[in-house]
């Protein structure tokens, strides 16, 4: 796939539309207006989001996925589908901000009644550097 620009950079984050699950505690309407079809049309946005950054990480750079849900459709599923699409980037390990004494993962679930604040799902993965193949000089053939 082409890039969206020319640029390819060291890092790209892709903070995602989502269903915003993780907010309910501060938006409690939401409750009422979310469906299982937002979820659904939701998370097809954000595999294609994920599909049309990843080219413009260069090798050896980071995507970071961040939404403020917690549904699985929009969270692991989402990110299970990219890592099966693109094996060229692997699951990059970051420390948890909430608890730095933790084992770092490539993705964390922000559950709102653990941290005070909105529920999230951050997932990080690098692109493997580009690999340069051997070149091997031929020797001219006798005639």
């Amino acid at each position: 796939a082409k890039p969206p620009t020319k640029t390819v950079f060291d890092g790209v984050l892709v903070d995602a539309p989502c269903t915003g699950l993780g907010t309910w505690a501060r938006n409690p309407q939401a409750r009422w207006t979310t469906s299982p079809d937002d979820v659904r049309e939701l998370s097809a946005v954000q595999k294609s989001l994920l599909q049309h950054a990843a080219p413009s990480v260069k090798p050896g750079g980071r995507l970071v996925y961040a939404v403020c849900t917690l549904t699985r459709s929009e969270t692991t599923d989402v990110a299970a589908a990219f890592s099966a699409a693109q094996p060229d980037f692997v699951p990059d390990p970051f420390v948890n901000p909430m608890d730095p004494s933790a084992p770092a993962g490539a993705e964390l679930t922000l559950w709102p009644h653990k941290s005070g604040g909105n529920g999230m799902y951050i997932a990080a993965w690098r692109r493997r550097a580009a690999t340069v193949e051997p070149t091997i000089a031929s020797e001219p053939t006798a005639v």
